[in-house]
C-alpha cells in the first residue's frame, strides 16, 4: 500500500478520524499560548488553564446533560474508578451484559476471584440481540442487584441496550443499587435520561470525536464512589487526605491541557453540527452498509434479522475466510477496518464468534461517505470472487 493512498477508515469504533478541525488547531495552539498548568498557582497560564479546563467541564454537562462531570485520562481508568470505588462486598450481585469490554469485564472477575461478588449475565437473545426485559425483572426479584454495568452500545456488535428501562427495573429491585453506563461508543451520539444512572462513563477520542487522553464520568445522582488515584490536585495540600468532594477528588494529577483543549474544540463542533445531524447521517450510512453486505453471498452479519436499534458499528464474517485474513485483505486496499475479539470475549462468546477468532468490525462515523460504503463493498466482493 502506498503511503500516499487515502485510506477509507472504517474503524470509528476504536478512534474516530479525521477529527473535526478545530480539534488539531486548538490543541496545537494551547501550548503556544496557555499551556500552564490548571489549579497550580496564580500566574497567568496556570489561571487560563484552570479556565479552559472549568470550561470544557461545563460543555461536557451540557452536552451529557448531568449535574457534574469528573475527567480521567481514559475511560478505563475511568470505569475503573467506578467499579473500585463501589465498595462492593462479598455476595454482592452484579449484573452485566454479555458485551461488556474487558474495562468492565477484567476489574469484576478480579473482585470475583478476592472479594467473592457475584457476576451475573443480563438475559438477552442469542439470536436478535434483543434484551429481555420481563426476564430480567423476575432475576432482579430473585437476586436483587448491587450493580448493574452495562455499555450503551456495545464495541463489537453496535447493539444498543435499553439502559434507562434496565435502570429503572434495577433501582425498583434495589433502591441503593449502583448504575453503571459505559458510554464509550454512544456520549456524541445517543442522549440518555440520567435520572436512575449514577454513572455514565464517556471517552473523548471515540464517539466525541476529540483527542486521545481524555475521558470521565458524568455523574446522575448524588451517590459518588470512593477515590481510586490519590496524588496532587492542586488544593487543600496541607492535607493527606484527597478532598472529599468535587471534581478534585478523582483528578489527582496534572491536567492533560492539551487533550482538554482538543476535547473543548470537539464539543464545540458537536453542538454546531447537531446531534440529530451526526446521528442521522451516521445512521442512513449504517443502514445502507448492512444491506450492502446482506446482499453480498458468502457474507454473515452479526447480528443477522435483528429488531434490536443499531449504531454505527457493523460486525460481519465471510465464510471459509478468518477475519484477520479479510483484515489484512481489506487494509492492502487501503480499507481500514479492525478484525478480532475487540477487547470483548464476553460478546464473541455470546455470538458464537470466539473460537473463529472474532469477526471483522467495521465502524462509522460523520465524516465517512456513501463512497466508502461502496468502496468496502467492492473489495468484499473481489475478496469473495477469490475466496
Amino acid at each position: 500500500m502506498n503511503s500516499e493512498t487515502p485510506v477509507v477508515y472504517l474503524d470509528n469504533a476504536a478512534t474516530t478520524f479525521p477529527k473535526p478541525e478545530a480539534v488539531y488547531r486548538d490543541m496545537d495552539s494551547v501550548y503556544r499560548s496557555s499551556g500552564g498548568n490548571a489549579g497550580r498557582g496564580a500566574n497567568p497560564l496556570a489561571r487560563r488553564a484552570a479556565a479552559l479546563v472549568a470550561e470544557t467541564r461545563e460543555l461536557a454537562q451540557t452536552w451529557l446533560s448531568a449535574p457534574e462531570v469528573t475527567f480521567s485520562p481514559s475511560a478505563t481508568i475511568a470505569l475503573n474508578t467506578i467499579i473500585f470505588g463501589a465498595n462492593l462486598r462479598t455476595g454482592d450481585v452484579v449484573y452485566v451484559s454479555p458485551f461488556e469490554h474487558n474495562s468492565v469485564a477484567r476489574p469484576l472477575e478480579h473482585l470475583r476471584k478476592t472479594l467473592g461478588i457475584v457476576v451475573r449475565q443480563l438475559s438477552y437473545d442469542k439470536q436478535t440481540m434483543v434484551c429481555n426485559l420481563d426476564a430480567i425483572r423476575a432475576h432482579f426479584r430473585i437476586e436483587p442487584p448491587s450493580m448493574i454495568c452495562v455499555s450503551h452500545v456495545s464495541n463489537v456488535f453496535g447493539i444498543l441496550s435499553p439502559v434507562e428501562e434496565l435502570a429503572l427495573l434495577a433501582r425498583q429491585a434495589s433502591p441503593s443499587v449502583i448504575v453503571l453506563i459505559d458510554g464509550a461508543q454512544s456520549a456524541g451520539l445517543v442522549p440518555l435520561e440520567l435520572a436512575n444512572i449514577d454513572a455514565l462513563v464517556f471517552s473523548g477520542h471515540k464517539s466525541l470525536y476529540g483527542p486521545y487522553g481524555i475521558a470521565g464520568v458524568a455523574f446522575g445522582r448524588d451517590w459518588r464512589p470512593a477515590p481510586f488515584i490519590y496524588g496532587g490536585t492542586g488544593t487543600r495540600s496541607e492535607s493527606l487526605d484527597m478532598p472529599s468532594n468535587g471534581s478534585d477528588r478523582y483528578e489527582a494529577g496534572s491536567q492533560n491541557i492539551s487533550a482538554v483543549a482538543g476535547l473543548r474544540a470537539a464539543l464545540i463542533w458537536l453542538k454546531e453540527t447537531g446531534r440529530c445531524s451526526i446521528y442521522d447521517h451516521v445512521s442512513s450510512l449504517t443502514a445502507q452498509l448492512t444491506t450492502t453486505l446482506a446482499g453480498l453471498g458468502g457474507v454473515f452479519i452479526y447480528p443477522s434479522n435483528s429488531r434490536v436499534e443499531h449504531s454505527s458499528v457493523v460486525s460481519f464474517n465471510i465464510n471459509g475466510v478468518s477475519p484477520q485474513i479479510v483484515e489484512t485483505a481489506l487494509g492492502a486496499r487501503s480499507i481500514a477496518v479492525r478484525a478480532g475479539l475487540h477487547c470483548a470475549p464476553w460478546a464473541h462468546d455470546f455470538a458464537s464468534t470466539l473460537t473463529q477468532g472474532g469477526t471483522v468490525r467495521t465502524s462509522l462515523s460523520f465524516f465517512n461517505t456513501e463512497q466508502d460504503v461502496l468502496a468496502l463493498a467492492e473489495a468484499i466482493d473481489e475478496l469473495l470472487q477469490h475466496a
